[in-house]
């Protein structure tokens, strides 16, 4: 997961890491505001795009940072950035509906830092780079470095004097910012000293683990939906996954080996999938019940087969999110499941005595052909 501009140097600034003042504007009139309030001299305007695209162009053409040296400079060009659309590489077209706006700083040197994650060597690696030398990495194990560390890493990339003493405690945080949010990649591109001595972040990257996310709420609340992928966001906040195709016939099952298998099945019989709902070997009645949810909300589904072999899942879960989505089931939508395994008996007679409008069965091949006749006879 990849933030904007504005949400990465918001989280810097709280974390003790140095970055300009700045604020984001949703309108020419914020954009004056906020240059108003900083009260410098001259000012930088960076559009902000979604969460992990990068930009491809502008329509009209334009620059995407713009510097300005007036107040009446930033409502001008603030402007004329609302007014623009950008391309992404991924092909997306957005308008232009953020700016930021920060203060600009006078550089005395450029570099280039990064952290990673090595997997394989379960090590840190660290990174430098300036156009008078060439990229230099430092590893270190995935543990609390010490002050004698940091000293020695300054040496070996050769920073002396005051501009390491000013160095040293943003280093530090910068690695406490990186262990306490779980990132597996942190990128500061420029990283400037300034000609007053300070060493300033003027842009980042920063890659959180996915995995992790659970753990830092108030980094997971700050995700951005796209346009187009609101019932991804949707699968990924209730812990299941969803893939999308073109037919009508919804499939949820447990695992991803039994998902491509009931694909197939349905493709070789003659029906078309609409999209697959994977609920995991450990699903909750929760978990079901908004899968569940959003299978019945997509416009093209018109049948719904649920697949589940219980093995670490148990069927009576499956089945207790099934009636609890019951006031959401339509009545003249076909629905057939089918379940084998741990505790399939006591799912199925769950199902049973729900009096929900829909077909339990056992055997694999005849509950895909039934669900696909269903659907047909609908037709």
């Amino acid at each position: 997961m990849e933030l904007c501009e504005y949400q990465n140097k918001r989280l810097l600034r709280d974390n003790k890491i140095p970055v300009l003042k700045g604020g984001v504007a949703y309108t020419v009139e914020e954009a004056v505001q906020i240059a108003s309030d900083m009260n410098a001299q001259s000012y930088r305007l960076h559009v902000q795009i979604p969460q992990g695209e990068k930009i491809l162009k502008y329509i009209p053409s334009v620059k995407g940072n713009l510097d300005a040296h007036s107040i009446e400079e930033v409502e001008k060009l603030a402007t004329k950035l609302f007014q623009t659309k950008v391309v992404t590489i991924s092909n997306r077209e957005y308008p232009v509906q953020r700016i930021y706006i920060e203060e600009l700083c006078q550089i005395e040197k450029r570099l280039s830092f990064s952290m990673r994650v090595d997997t394989q060597k379960q090590k840190m690696i660290f990174s430098f780079f300036c156009k008078k030398k060439k990229n230099m990495e430092c590893e270190i194990p995935l543990k609390k470095p010490t002050v004698l560390f940091w000293c020695r890493l300054l040496k070996i990339f050769e920073f002396q004097g005051m501009q390491s003493a000013a160095l040293l405690p943003i280093l530090k945080n910068m690695y406490s910012f990186f262990m306490k949010y779980n990132v597996v990649f942190m990128e500061f591109d420029p990283l400037v000293l300034t000609k007053e001595g300070k060493w300033i972040v003027l842009d980042s990257q920063i890659q959180f683990d996915d995995e992790a996310l659970f753990l830092h709420p108030e980094i997971s609340k700050l995700r951005e939906t796209p346009k187009g992928e609101e019932s991804q966001e949707r699968a990924r906040l209730y812990n299941f996954r969803y893939l999308p195709f073109d037919g009508n016939i919804a499939c949820l099952v447990n695992g991803s080996g039994l998902g491509a298998a009931t694909i197939d099945m349905i493709v070789e019989h003659g029906g078309r999938p609409a999209c697959l709902l994977d609920v995991g070997t450990e699903p909750t009645k929760e978990s079901v019940f908004q899968a569940l949810k959003l299978a019945l909300s997509e416009p093209n589904v018109e049948g719904i087969f649920v697949n589940i072999f219980g093995g670490i899942t148990r069927c009576d879960v499956i089945a207790d999110g099934l009636i609890s989505a019951s006031q959401e089931i339509s009545v003249g939508m076909p629905l057939v499941v089918r379940m084998d395994g741990t505790n399939a008996l006591v799912g199925s007679r769950l199902l049973f005595d729900s009096r929900l409008p829909l077909i339990v069965m056992k055997e694999f091949d005849e509950a895909v052909k039934t669900i696909i006749k269903q659907v047909e006879d609908l037709l």
